[in-house]
């Protein structure tokens, strides 16, 4: 009888953690967000310069310094992120796209 018991306390605290990590994963998954935007403007910044200048607009934004050609893109729902050049190089303005994004920083761009 008190080996039933002893196994099932491993089980309950078992089940105790799993649900933990449930929880803690959910939450996890929650802080992506995910918008359908258009692409608005694309700004552009030669290598070693803090600002990049906006296609269209001309509009000129403060982007982090690198040796590195720097970009950033700005969407319909009013926020800019800094791209790399060469990766997202296909995406046009007036494009409608799917983004996600986490705590101010652009996570994944995808075609809807």
């Amino acid at each position: 009888m008190n080996k039933v018991n002893i196994k099932i306390i491993i089980i309950i605290v078992l089940c105790g953690i799993l649900a933990l990590l449930f929880h803690y994963s959910k939450n996890d998954r929650n802080s992506l967000e995910k918008d359908k935007v258009t692409v608005m403007e694309k700004y552009f910044a030669p290598s070693q310069s803090s600002v990049a200048t906006g296609i269209k607009s001309k509009k000129e934004i403060q982007v982090e310094e690198s040796e590195a050609k720097k970009c950033a893109m700005e969407f319909s729902n009013k926020k800019i992120f800094e791209v790399d050049c060469d990766k997202y190089l296909d995406y046009n303005i007036g494009d409608k796209i799917v983004i996600i994004h986490q705590n101010d920083r652009l996570v994944k761009i995808g075609k809807k």
